[in-house]
């Protein structure tokens, strides 16, 4: 075996790599805000890693500006990802990142209110 699905010639161990039978992550409670934000972030951060989707959030893993094809396996896990943190959120904080393009916006731009939050 090559290690690559021939329907769409993206090596399995991508993180672009999505299989076709990729569900939503389990998280065992929703991000209600600070109060629970540590155990959240990494029941996140373990969830994201065990489908090697850790780096949209982090930024490891970026758009190439170059391959087109690669921009839409991009686009399509990074929507899926965006999902994902959607899904994990009550509806108050969903709705305060519902219009950030990327899953990485998403991560940081929370994070960094609710650190803020924490501090006073």
């Amino acid at each position: 075996m090559s290690g690559k699905d021939s329907s769409s010639s993206v090596d399995i161990t991508s993180p672009l790599y999505l299989h076709p039978n990729e569900g939503s992550l389990i998280i065992p409670k929703k991000l209600q805000g600070t109060a629970n934000y540590r155990a959240w972030k990494r029941s996140m951060e373990i969830a994201l890693g065990d489908k090697r989707k850790l780096g949209f959030v982090t930024g490891a893993i970026t758009r190439d500006e170059s391959d087109p094809k690669k921009q839409e396996l991009w686009d399509t896990c990074n929507n899926v990802v965006i999902s994902w943190l959607h899904t994990s959120m009550n509806d108050t904080i969903k709705r305060s990142v519902l219009y950030n393009n990327s899953a990485r916006e998403i991560w940081t731009n929370w994070r960094e209110d609710s650190l803020l939050a924490m501090e006073l």
